[in-house]
């Protein structure tokens, strides 16, 4: 997953900053408008879902990037990859 969105982040509108092994995963900048950036803490995931089997934290992230959400009732946004990963190629 890290290798994947890392490949395709600048496509998506970010500019990653941080990358580590602890939670979250990466902290990155997103373009939120017209020369407007916001920082955002990302949680990676194989399954949107795996958040919570992980226990962690929704105040501790403001974006799980996945392959497969399976989770409608997540507490933070979800960035679905196998979704968009068509329209960037």
């Amino acid at each position: 997953m890290l290798f994947l969105f890392g490949a395709i982040a600048e496509k998506l509108g970010f500019r990653v900053l941080h990358v580590q092994a602890g939670f979250p995963d990466i902290e990155a900048l997103r373009m939120v408008g017209k020369d407007k950036l916001q920082r955002v803490r990302i949680e990676l995931e194989q399954e949107s879902k795996n958040f919570l089997r992980h226990g962690h934290d929704p105040n501790g992230c403001d974006l799980i990037v996945c392959w497969e959400d399976n989770w409608p009732e997540a507490p933070v946004e979800v960035l679905e990859l196998r979704k968009v990963i068509g329209t960037l190629l």
